[in-house]
């Protein structure tokens, strides 16, 4: 299939409303994750049985979520929708994570609580697979780092809307979670009357067979060597923060002595004080990495920043130290996301860009739903914790971590191509440049 490649300067309000969907699709996965699952499980389950029903329901959401992103961006490759190729799934999958909350919320039972889980994750990974499909239509290779440092700080500011909703309305499990849900819906609906999708011809796309929509998700590592690298740069970099956020307020409750009502605002507090230092070095990154073309330095920089502010977390029980550390870590993931997405996009190829980024969608989310899991067996390696003298090993949490993500900049050297770029490839570059193994080699 032989696709344009965008071309030009896409307006920046364009981008921004880009953006501004993916907040809004993470936002709605964050809420029910931060607290509305656990309320809505520990209504319906004995209180002996709560950490396994939360543990069935978020683990059904993963494989979900696993399955459903490269399945949706497949198909949204092959959509000859006259509404275009990625809106129809936009709009869709946003109805659909509607519905699942909705469900989620008046479910009877634990077996109905997972089903509408299952399905929420799968119309808001619909969603995010056809946006990140749209980004690589549309958003020519000069703006693509900018782009990406806005869509890692939007996403990244979803969380703050779902600590809001669930603190000021931590009495109404409803609200909890149906606000980002409705949210959603209203903002894509919106955002895409106003967007252009433009349909393509039927006859430049092959057509959509039962089998290969099931093997969507399976992507031979060695045919694109260089998006496998990408893919596991970012798992690895996304699990190792995710994995402390797991019980954050049970290491500012142990480190600091807090309780839980002056612990709650605190961990509020930081991921505002990080979302905002997030978004800024994000939109300034993703300026000067498309200006340089050269993602080398914010990638390396990002990762080792990040482990020296978990490696500062582990060994101190001081609030300021706990608060120049978050203030880092903001930053430091802010200059990752400014290249992380544009990392991807260079690796890709165009044929299949809803595909590809439906899978490299997977290191991100996949991480989210297995470090719950991860979480609880590291604190419990070793003898306790040696800062405070605690049961619970905080120290090893966030040293594991530090290691994930150090040791995401293993796969650097062989990603080089993908990182660097002089400003006449820049200029003659599009989607997919990372051609096959078999077609390099020859």
């Amino acid at each position: 299939m032989s696709l344009p490649t965008p071309s030009g300067t896409v307006p920046m309000r364009r981008i921004l409303a880009f953006s501004l969907l993916e907040l809004v699709a993470l936002g709605s996965l964050a809420t029910p994750l931060v607290v509305g699952l656990s309320l809505r499980v520990l209504q319906l389950v004995p209180e002996s049985g709560k950490e396994a029903g939360l543990a069935a329901v978020t683990a059904a959401g993963a494989i979900a979520a696993l399955l459903s992103n490269p399945i949706f961006g497949y198909l949204s490759d092959r959509t000859t929708s006259r509404f275009g190729r990625r809106r129809p799934w936009l709009v869709a999958g946003t109805a659909l994570g509607l519905l699942g909350a909705l469900i989620a919320t008046f479910a009877p039972n634990l077996a109905v609580l997972v089903a509408a889980w299952v399905i929420a994750q799968i119309g808001y990974n619909a969603a995010l697979a056809s946006l990140s499909a749209l980004l690589a239509d549309q958003i020519p290779e000069h703006q693509r780092a900018r782009a990406s440092g806005l869509f890692g700080a939007f996403g990244f500011l979803g969380l703050v809307p779902a600590l809001l909703v669930s603190t000021i309305f931590s009495g109404s499990i409803p609200v909890i979670m149906l606000f980002m849900p409705v949210v959603a819906v209203i903002v894509t609906v919106l955002v895409c009357w106003k967007i252009p999708d433009p349909a393509v011809d039927a006859s430049a796309v092959p057509k959509v067979r039962l089998r290969t929509v099931f093997t969507a998700m399976f992507v031979n590592p060695f045919t694109y060597p260089l998006f496998t690298l990408a893919w596991i740069q970012r798992f690895a970099m996304q699990f190792g923060y995710t994995v402390v956020g797991t019980f954050g307020l049970f290491y500012l409750m142990l480190r600091l002595g807090l309780d839980v009502p002056h612990a709650t605002p605190l961990v509020t507090l930081s991921t505002l004080v990080g979302a905002t230092l997030n978004f800024v070095a994000a939109f300034a990154g993703g300026y000067l990495a498309s200006r340089r073309g050269n993602y080398v330095p914010f990638l390396v920089g990002s990762a080792v920043l990040l482990a020296i502010t978990l490696l500062m977390k582990a060994f101190t029980d001081s609030l300021s130290i706990f608060w120049i550390s978050t203030a880092l870590a903001g930053f430091a993931l802010g200059c990752y996301y400014a290249v992380d997405l544009a990392i991807a996009l260079r690796t890709i190829p165009a044929r299949d860009a809803g595909r590809y980024l439906g899978v490299f969608n997977v290191a991100k989310t996949l991480p989210q739903s297995l470090a719950p899991i991860a979480a609880p067996l590291i604190i419990m390696i070793g003898h306790g914790d040696p800062i405070s003298g605690g049961d619970k090993n905080y120290a090893a949490l966030y040293i594991v971590a530090a290691v994930l993500v150090l040791g995401s900049l293993i796969t650097v050297p062989w990603l080089m191509p993908a990182l660097r770029r002089s400003k006449t490839e820049q200029a003659a570059a599009g989607v997919g440049t990372d051609v096959p193994a078999a077609e390099a080699r020859a």
